[in-house]
């Protein structure tokens, strides 16, 4: 903890040294010559909630750093709609400098709540990738309601002893049941911490271990909801309506390198059926889920009339790069919290 708290700081102090020295600009410049840079969001949430999301920070940021961070881009780059984007790298038209396209991953209901009213403010356009099975309704993704379950757990076996055992009998399958000794005034990041590690496991595994810890706590999944939802249809027209995109993330957010072509297929066709139901404009856009892809899943995405999909790889894009695997730069509180550092993040430094 105290090695991460250092490597954080040095970050810090370099970025805001060179960005008041003027290097990061200079280096904007530099790096994107002709070049675009597309950013990748998740989740926009305010102080207080994001003490109590099941998220990890890596795909958090707050909303009052996520409105500094669109003014540096108002005032810095050319914002581009996926529509331009797209129509420079399918004609091969190098971009303007600095260009930048914004995306968001997984249509969390904060993107209408928090983002879109910034975006709007400072008539920025974005794209936003919908999982189209969590759409409109109360699940969650398995890491964000195990997370809530085992913090339920905790914070009950600390009130009440007896009942650990019961908890630790479901947590044990995935090898969370050490959890239930965190002494911590707040376990939530640790909680967060060990999923995100249990990412490996079989998808029956974790179900199974959530419906067994959800029994012992007699709560049902939709009661679990709270700052981890969705966005519903009405809100994504709205959305649509006011020039925000939307592009597909899969129908149930699998990860399609470790599926059966015949599923990675319909992942990938449904979403495109399902949003050009919604909307007035066909759906061009794919975004990998968690970025895993292949050469198989790529050519899947092409055969259901994609035109251009995004990968977790970072880097640039200039106009020549392939239009399958686009790379984005993740942004996220912890590394993009002020100016200085969103500017080294965008460069490509951190």
């Amino acid at each position: 903890m105290a090695g991460n708290w250092i490597k954080y700081s040095i970050k810090y102090a370099i970025s805001h040294v060179l960005y008041a020295l003027g290097v990061l600009q200079l280096w904007q410049v530099i790096a994107l010559r002709r070049r675009a840079v597309v950013l990748m969001y998740h989740r926009v949430l305010t102080s207080e909630e994001r003490t109590k999301t099941g998220s990890h920070p890596g795909i958090v940021v707050d909303r009052e750093t996520f409105a500094s961070q669109m003014a540096v881009l108002k005032r810095r780059f050319r914002v581009l709609s996926i529509d331009e984007y797209t129509a420079r790298m399918e004609s091969l038209t190098p971009f303007d400098d600095s260009s930048c396209l914004i995306t968001f991953d997984d249509g969390w209901r904060d993107n209408f709540t928090h983002a879109m009213p910034i975006l709007k403010y400072y008539g920025l356009s974005a794209v936003v990738f919908l999982p189209v099975n969590f759409i409109g309704g109360r699940r969650l993704f398995w890491q964000e309601q195990l997370t809530h379950l085992v913090y339920q757990a905790v914070m009950e076996a600390r009130n009440e002893p007896q009942r650990r055992e019961q908890f630790c009998e479901s947590l044990s399958a995935v090898h969370l049941d050490s959890l239930l000794d965190l002494r911590d005034r707040d376990p939530r990041p640790a909680i967060i911490e060990a999923v995100r590690e249990q990412k490996g496991l079989a998808a029956s595994v974790i179900d199974g271990s959530m419906v067994a810890l959800a029994n012992a706590l007699r709560l049902r999944s939709d009661e679990i909801e709270g700052t981890d939802g969705f966005l519903d249809w009405e809100q994504v027209e709205s959305m649509s309506r006011q020039g925000i995109a939307f592009g597909g993330h899969g129908a149930e957010h699998r990860l399609l390198t470790l599926v059966s072509t015949t599923e990675a297929r319909d992942e990938i066709r449904k979403a495109k059926d399902v949003i050009d139901s919604h909307l007035q404009e066909r759906v061009l856009t794919f975004s990998y889920p968690n970025g895993n892809w292949s050469q198989g899943v790529v050519n899947l995405v092409k055969e259901s009339g994609y035109r251009i999909a995004f990968t977790t790889q970072p880097g640039h894009v200039c106009c020549k790069d392939d239009r399958f695997t686009m790379r984005r730069v993740n942004i996220s509180e912890d590394m993009t919290s002020s100016t200085p550092m969103f500017m080294a993040r965008i460069v490509g430094l951190f």
